[in-house]
């Protein structure tokens, strides 16, 4: 009898160790420098929903923070920094501890939650292949400017190419090989913006196969099946995903094209799509037909764009903006990734925008291709 009891006990010890991913959870931690004193814990929901706050608080003495949440499987949740950057998280344990330094917020430390950790990782790894990318984009743009230089810049595309394609093989592995589906989740996000959506909507099932019980993998293959998005188009999995959803947008103010400094609350009262991109960014002058022909089509309907380059080559993005006739207010800090919009907006990738209405409020995000014209003939009518 004793023994049936001591069996029970130890089945229950180890089973309440092994519960770790589901249920409330505490995120503990410091916070560097901050330019503001409120700490958030939002999280994301897999619906279209707005983001729901689930704890809030004031950093003590040292930056020092306590905040909890609770949720029923594997979520996206962001800590945000008042006036500062967000951090993605996932709850895959009870107790995760952050320390960030806002002068050097890229190299925050995440521990006790692997997945959030994974996605650290991929963020850095990514932004690294995508600035190799970014290089040799120059390079083939340079090139081309040559007279009989065609099969040099041929040789120059070619290796941009397999570049990306190393990008996307990344991003691929983390997904097939990881372990969380909210990571994999959000990382089918980051996918969408080199990789196509005949392949995203395979890996999408994918993933969704091998989570067949959370909700949001499960949402996005529904909708892929129902529907197929149109080319050019975010995948759910980049839309659903976005923290400052109906929210009031952050102001930046930078320098435009003659260098008078121009901020995004100048353009309260109109419709305004905030259009992040840059001159060396491959998609994003593909994306640019489709943002001219939505311009064009509605800027008499209270609506206009403001561009915000994530150039450092002020020649180049100037260049760009004649050769793609993007005839709307452009600004700048040309710092690249470095960018104060970077952290401002949670900026992962580019091409990326936000819309926002009169008031200034985020109202949607990530809108390509017809997904544009149809969002903006909904709320300009």
């Amino acid at each position: 009898m004793k023994r049936i009891v001591y069996l029970i006990a130890l089945v229950m010890f180890i089973a309440s160790c092994k519960e770790k991913k589901h249920g409330a959870f505490v995120v503990t931690g410091t916070i560097k420098n901050a330019p503001g004193k409120k700490l958030l814990l939002m999280e994301t929901p897999y619906s279209n929903a707005q983001p729901v706050v689930l704890d809030s608080t004031i950093l003590k003495d040292k930056g020092a923070f306590t905040l909890r949440g609770r949720a029923s499987e594997e979520g996206i949740f962001r800590l945000v920094i008042e006036n500062g950057p967000d951090v993605i998280l996932i709850n895959d344990n009870n107790s995760i501890t952050v320390n960030l330094d806002v002068n050097d917020y890229r190299n925050y430390t995440v521990k006790g939650s692997p997945a959030s950790e994974s996605l650290h990782k991929l963020f850095e790894n990514y932004r690294a292949k995508d600035s190799v990318v970014l290089s040799t984009f120059k390079q083939v743009d340079s090139i081309r400017a040559i007279p009989g230089q065609d099969s040099i810049a041929q040789i120059y595309q070619a290796r941009n190419d397999l570049q990306i394609e190393e990008m996307n093989k990344m991003v691929k592995d983390f997904i097939n090989n990881s372990n969380s589906p909210a990571a994999a989740y959000y990382a089918l996000g980051i996918a969408s913006q080199t990789i196509s959506n005949d392949e995203i909507k395979s890996m999408v099932d994918a993933t969704a196969n091998r989570f067949p019980e959370h909700s949001g993998l499960a949402r996005i293959k529904t909708l892929l099946a129902v529907k197929a998005p149109a080319k050019d188009s975010v995948p759910p999995a980049a839309a659903t995903t976005y923290a400052l959803l109906n929210r009031q947008a952050p102001d930046l103010t930078m320098p435009d094209l003659n260098g008078k400094p121009v901020s995004i609350s100048n353009f309260k009262g109109k419709y305004v799509l905030v259009d992040f991109w840059a001159s060396w960014c491959g998609p994003c002058r593909q994306e640019n037909p489709n943002v001219v022909a939505a311009y064009n089509e509605f800027k008499d309907k209270n609506f206009t764009i403001l561009g915000v380059s994530l150039d450092e080559d002020k020649a180049a993005w100037k260049q760009a903006i004649a050769k793609d006739q993007l005839n709307w207010t452009h600004i700048s800090d040309l710092k690249q990734w470095e960018s104060a919009a970077v952290p401002a907006y949670g900026i992962e990738g580019i091409p990326f925008n936000v819309l926002l209405d009169p008031t200034g409020k985020i109202i949607a995000s990530s809108l390509r291709g017809e997904e544009l014209s149809m969002k903006l003939a909904e709320v300009l009518k």
